[in-house]
């Protein structure tokens, strides 16, 4: 006896392209920009300011150790979102 398969949950769908407005425009400029192979840019903003975070520190006997490194985009952390680049 087979079981049925349930039904997909997530369906991908094809979304819009950003509109094209300025601000829009300067950001595909900036992400096009040659850069060094080594050098870390923002996949959103195309910003190369990063911040170096740890998450999930552990604290103990006056020191904290563990936790997982992360960088932040500056640019996209000062305008309320958190970006993970890397």
């Amino acid at each position: 006896m087979s079981k049925k398969q349930p039904a997909p949950r997530f369906v991908v769908i094809e979304g819009t392209p950003a509109p094209d407005t300025p601000k829009e425009q300067v950001l595909k400029r900036v992400r096009a920009m040659p850069k060094p192979p080594f050098m870390l840019q923002c996949h959103r903003c195309g910003g190369r300011e990063l911040i170096e975070t740890k998450l999930g520190v552990l604290r103990g006997n006056g020191k904290n150790f563990k936790g997982t490194k992360a960088l932040l985009c500056l640019s996209c952390l000062m305008g309320g979102e958190r970006v993970v680049v890397g």
